[in-house]
């Protein structure tokens, strides 16, 4: 009787019912169950938990009705087990307020071991703007962004597949096609035999902080690289060049008679110029191994690879006919009545042993030489 804070005694008198100890938010539920067992229809019935009050004290309840029968099958009496769960109670409902301050603040996702989401919290679904109905079921392959390559997923499924954490960062798509970065930790979940039976995915929204770099890498009037990154650019495509068995090309690109154009025209329009030049270089280098930047003023760099002789040579004399077919006036051109551009090419093969400041100015001395024979030409190192 301690659950109640009486002696036997005090229900054998009749002094006091069950009922007289429940917490009141409870006795609906109660009864409710009581009705249900009084129908008698099997042997054993458990109450779901429920509150007793003692000396203003809430005790958690475990109830568990056994009901014993004559040899004639008819209910003689049953007999009532009641548990102290308080403390299992009290732990749980600390674990719901902690998973649910995961739920809504963590973004976090559960697969099966083919990758199938079974979990999602309700902080990535905010996030990604997809609702959790939407999402299981479903795989991740729903949030790839086009300009990821197959091998990121090839090298992410091949680390996982082993049972070792998985750690990157990749850009995805929201549901409304907004694009997002995330920092990813992808953990293996493990049974009790060691066998992969799923994955948890963490992740961290870094979509800010990329916008940040962008932002510092980026030329401001042409959105183009910059010079800061070129230099990151150029070693890490050299370096993979190298690793590929590829050769390296660098194109270095002038505006003919840009400071002229900036005479007639004035500075707005020659803005004007370079957007337009930059954008035509950008939309005509389309595989993902193309890079371009605004080096300066009117100069621009190309670095590429895996071309030969003849494919940097026809890739460089479209690119000339690309600005050609803009038809932008240039009356103080010596060359041309419209801009034009000439470029320089360095093609680096797999034998040479040559540093971004010797490629640079053969380049640049390829770029020269385009110039003196005329300019709207294009010369190869």
């Amino acid at each position: 009787m301690n659950l109640y804070g009486h002696c036997a005694e005090d229900f054998l008198s009749k002094k006091y019912k069950h009922e007289d100890f429940i917490f009141a938010e409870d006795l609906h539920q109660y009864r409710t169950e009581l009705r249900q067992i009084s129908k008698f229809i099997k042997d054993e019935y458990t109450y779901k938990p429920y509150r007793l009050v003692n000396n203003n004290q809430i005790i958690w309840v475990n109830h568990i009705i056994k009901i014993i029968r004559d040899k004639n099958g008819k209910v003689s009496h049953y007999y009532g087990y009641l548990t102290d769960i308080t403390l299992t109670q009290n732990t749980k409902k600390e674990l719901d307020q902690y998973f649910n301050i995961i739920d809504e603040n963590v973004l976090i996702s559960v697969t099966n071991e083919k990758g199938i989401i079974i979990s999602v919290s309700n902080a990535y679904c905010k996030l990604t703007k997809y609702t959790k109905d939407e999402l299981i079921g479903k795989n991740h392959n729903i949030f790839r962004h086009p300009s990821t390559k197959d091998i990121f997923f090839e090298e992410l499924w091949g680390t996982i597949n082993k049972g070792d954490i998985w750690k990157g960062e990749h850009l995805n798509l929201k549901k409304d096609g907004t694009e997002f970065w995330v920092e990813n930790s992808i953990t293996p979940n493990f049974d009790d035999n060691k066998n992969i039976v799923g994955y948890t995915s963490v992740y961290n929204d870094i979509t800010d902080k990329k916008r940040v770099i962008e932002l510092s890498i980026t030329d401001y009037l042409t959105q183009l690289y910059n010079r800061r990154h070129f230099s990151t650019i150029f070693d890490r495509e050299l370096n993979r060049a190298k690793r590929d068995n590829k050769n390296f090309i660098l194109m270095m690109v002038d505006i003919d008679f840009f400071k002229q154009y900036n005479d007639t025209y004035g500075h707005n329009q020659g803005d004007e110029v370079l957007i337009s030049v930059a954008k035509t270089l950008k939309t005509s280098l389309k595989r993902p191994t193309d890079f371009v930047f605004r080096l300066g003023g009117e100069e621009f760099g190309i670095i590429t690879s895996d071309i030969d002789f003849q494919g940097a040579l026809l890739l460089s004399e479209q690119l000339l006919q690309a600005i050609r077919d803009l038809k932008i006036e240039h009356k103080s051109s010596k060359i041309s009545d419209i801009v034009t551009i000439s470029m320089g090419i360095k093609i680096v093969n797999l034998e040479a042993k040559l540093d971004e400041t010797t490629i640079y100015k053969l380049a640049d001395n390829a770029l020269y030489e385009a110039k003196e024979k005329g300019r709207d030409k294009v010369v190869i190192h």
